[in-house]
């Protein structure tokens, strides 16, 4: 019996000591997270200051000139100073002893250059440079993988922690009698027994699953950090929206607090009413349940949408709408809101559903095609996310009085002609919600009306303030008076970390043949076979934009990049087609393609290890998808609205993309091309002044075409 007593003594003293040693693995586990993050922030320090060096080196030292002060420029350029950096560090009296320049004009330079570096630094956001990376590229890269896999490790930490922490310390207290010999003495028969059977209990979780599950989370620790060079950059190319939203929470050792309440701040100040901008602000949302961490400026964006009940989302294509939408519907659920309906364009329907059901646990129901009636009747049943197009809308019917909590309609732009079917189709749905989201980057693919009617089928008493409103004068107020409606960000507003877009007008001259056969084209008035002049003469070698599209795309290839053809003619697509047969092509992606189809196309483009191209009908691939494995884009002719270049482009210039992003536009001179680039730049003024810049937008920052 006394042996017994001893080994309980000893068996106490060992598992509350083992129950430490666990606790203190399991406390070094959790914080991996924050060991990486510090390790982020040092990385992104480094290459910020890098980058900012390399700015200022490319701020010619006539900037100063601007200042008015009486800085005599020339002076530096004599002693041979060219840039601000090199002024960076300079004292007055340094200065001062550089002939031509006095102290007066010291003390200017001084303090002109510390405002220049000081608005580097303020506006300065780390861009990671995917194509030629720098040893800070790297490292940067390196430690934000470590820090997304430490985050894995530290959660599932932490909640090991929170399954067993509070057992444990209950079965360590109930134990204290067998902790020594006046503890067992001056117990009881009960609480001895109850020592024991805890002393049991207290064995078999720590020397179970409770240590075998520390130990997995160590070894999982130590496999998922040790990968290699390639493995990190091909999960970065993957992940690198993931990647840069990590990299945004831990910028600056800043909260998510603290940045929440700088862009209402930012809001304030560009325009959105006060009370406005701190009610969305303030405005708790919960997003349990969302599978993707939101950017903060989308985070501002779901608050928005919740908090106007019927908006118009105008963010410029590329920065995750789409999320932003999802977000909304999730944070709507978790207040008990139950069946969403999402209308979009046949092109993305499949996307659409991908998303919803990757970004969140909502479940989809596809209104289309062979499962039309069951996934309705399921919808009105079961409730979820309804997914359909704006063809399906009119075998719609609601039942009576029937409800729901959100509309969504994904390139709101389709529906802008009052007197279209869909349209019509729209509108008898849209009268079944309070909620309203619409979703266009182009509110404006003509003219100012087109935005009027898309607000009024949200919050018709601001339209009409608004109604009439077409001047390029009145655009400021227009923009002031439908703030809280339409909501814009753009690329400059919220990704400054996006890679450069470069931007190509190929104008090419006419062929001997194309000449000859432009000519015949004007004299029998084929206004749409002079766009496409270059592709219709038959002898390859003899049209300009031909060979120019081979001579680009052999140079990208050649470089390893993934390029996108676009074209709004089938027998373009097809020439383009045939021109590339040397190289991996995928497509053509156009009308007759199913959404399913378009889909698979682009998930093998996607995943192909290597060079390839993507050819593809402008209106059937260029609005919706996400195509960011692309980073060259070729257009084969100008088309007639800015807006389907703009979302094109959108296609692979979006958040996701690691590349500098190369746009060629084939253009041929004395043709009418030069009248559709002219006709597109008035359409394009138009759009900036009325869509492009939105008051409640600063804070955080289509109709088929017919030929």
């Amino acid at each position: 019996m006394e042996n017994e007593k001893k080994m309980s003594f000893y068996e106490a003293w060992r598992l509350k000591r083992q129950a430490k040693k666990e606790e203190k693995r399991l406390r070094k586990l959790i914080g991996s997270e924050k060991e990486y993050t510090s390790k982020v922030r040092a990385d992104s320090e480094k290459l910020l200051a890098k980058q900012i060096t390399e700015d200022l080196k490319s701020i010619p030292v006539e900037e100063l000139s601007k200042a008015k002060e009486g800085i005599r420029v020339q002076a530096l350029k004599d002693a041979g100073i060219t840039n601000i950096y090199q002024l960076r560090n300079m004292s007055v009296s340094r200065l001062n002893a550089i002939k031509g320049v006095g102290e007066v004009s010291a003390k200017a330079i001084v303090k002109n250059v510390k405002k220049i570096e000081q608005s580097a630094i303020s506006n300065g956001t780390v861009r990671i440079n995917a194509d030629k990376p720098s040893r800070q590229d790297e490292q940067l890269v390196s430690d934000l993988y470590k820090l997304r896999k430490a985050k894995g490790i530290s959660n599932d930490a932490e909640a090991l922690y929170e399954d067993n922490h509070e057992e444990i310390k209950e079965l360590i207290k109930k134990s204290k009698p067998a902790r020594n010999f006046i503890s067992w003495t001056f117990a009881s028969e009960e609480k001895r027994e109850i020592a024991v059977q805890s002393l049991d209990a207290l064995k078999n979780k720590i020397e179970a699953d409770y240590s075998d599950n520390i130990n997995e989370l160590y070894l999982r620790k130590k496999e998922e950090l040790k990968a290699k060079h390639e493995e990190i950059w091909r999960d970065y190319r993957g992940n690198a929206a993931g990647y840069l939203t990590t990299l945004e929470r831990t910028k600056d050792g800043k909260t998510t607090e603290e940045d929440l309440k700088h862009t209402e701040e930012v809001a304030i100040k560009n325009g959105l009413p006060e009370e406005l901008a701190v009610a969305i602000g303030n405005l708790p949302v919960n997003l349990d349940g969302l599978k993707i961490e939101l950017r903060l400026y989308q985070e501002y964006g779901v608050k928005y949408i919740i908090n106007q009940g019927a908006v118009l989302l105008g963010d410029e294509m590329g920065l995750g709408k789409t999320a932003e939408a999802i977000g909304a519907m999730v944070a709507l659920h978790n207040t008990g809101a139950t069946h969403f309906l999402a209308v979009c364009p046949a092109s993305v329907l499949v996307n659409w559903i991908r998303e919803v059901e990757k970004f969140s646990a909502l479940t989809t129901h596809k209104i289309h095609g062979k499962t039309l009636e069951s996934a309705y009747e399921s919808w009105i049943n079961d409730g979820g996310v309804a997914v359909t197009t704006y063809e399906t809308l009119d075998k719609i019917g609601l039942p009576d009085n029937f409800t729901y909590s959100m509309l969504v309609v994904d390139e709101a732009h389709y529906v802008k002609n009052p007197k279209a079917e869909r349209t019509q189709n729209l509108l008898y749905v849209r009268q079944r919600t309070d909620r309203v989201l619409f979703m266009t980057g182009t509110p404006i693919e003509n003219n100012v009306e087109e935005m009027c009617f898309l607000i009024g089928c949200l919050q018709p008493e601001v339209a009409k303030t608004v109604y009439g409103s077409t001047s390029l004068a009145m655009a400021p107020d227009f923009r002031r008076k439908v703030s809280t409606v339409y909501f814009r960000r753009t690329r400059e507003d919220v990704l400054n970390e996006l890679p450069e877009k470069v931007e190509n007008d190929e104008w090419l001259e006419l062929t001997t043949a194309e000449k000859d056969l432009y000519k015949t084209f004007v004299d029998d008035e084929g206004y749409s076979k002079q766009r496409q002049v270059s592709w219709l003469i038959e002898n390859p070698a003899e049209s300009s934009k031909g060979q120019r599209l081979r001579e680009i795309v052999e140079e990208y290839t050649e470089n390893g990049r993934k390029i996108l053809i676009f074209s709004f003619f089938i027998n373009t697509i097809e020439k383009v087609m045939e021109m590339c047969g040397d190289y991996k092509v995928f497509g053509p992606i156009n009308g007759s393609i199913s959404t399913d189809k378009r889909q698979a196309i682009i998930d093998e483009f996607t995943k192909f290890e290597g060079p390839a191209i993507l050819v593809s009908q402008i209106q059937a691939g260029g609005t919706g998808l996400n195509i960011q494995a692309a980073s060259v884009i070729i257009f084969c002719e100008p088309q007639l609205k800015p807006s389907l270049e703009t979302q094109a482009i959108a296609r692979a210039f979006r958040m996701g993309q690691v590349n500098t992003v190369m746009v060629h536009r084939l253009l041929c001179q004395d043709t009418v091309d030069e009248q559709i680039v002219l006709m597109l730049e008035n359409k394009q003024e138009i759009f900036d002044e009325f869509a492009d810049k939105s008051e409640s937008g600063k804070e955080s920052v289509s109709e088929s075409q017919t030929n």
